[in-house]
């Protein structure tokens, strides 16, 4: 039900010293974030999904999706990532939720690790 995604990218000063301003470049890509919502055994939840997110030592696919309200179309960030921690909750009146955090790994050498598609 919903999800938060932090994409950067690592920076280095390397401003010389004849410089008369500061001068940055860009690194490596960076992505890190968590998705949540509630339990629905009705929806095909299985809990064998709980050891396989966190057992992937190379990290699984992800596809986070937000609706594009004009057109009704999805937006999405799709990426590799590892998990690494997930997140339980059941109240007193039975609603079960899981939140997880992830991490982007990827073994991309070139491009970007990651694919957004935003339709407009």
């Amino acid at each position: 039900n919903t999800w938060s995604a932090t994409i950067s990218r690592a920076m280095s000063d390397v401003t010389g010293f004849d410089n008369v301003g500061r001068n940055r470049l860009l690194g490596v890509w960076d992505m890190t974030g968590s998705a949540g919502g509630v339990l629905d055994s009705t929806a095909g939840f299985a809990s064998s999904n709980f050891p396989v997110a966190m057992t992937h030592g190379t990290g699984t696919t992800i596809t986070l999706t937000a609706r594009n309200l004009g057109s009704g179309t999805a937006n999405q960030i799709i990426a590799n990532v590892v998990v690494d921690n997930i997140a339980t909750n059941v109240t007193k009146t039975g609603d079960a939720t899981i939140t997880f955090n992830f991490n982007l790994a990827s073994s991309a050498t070139s491009g970007s690790p990651f694919t957004i598609v935003w339709n407009t």
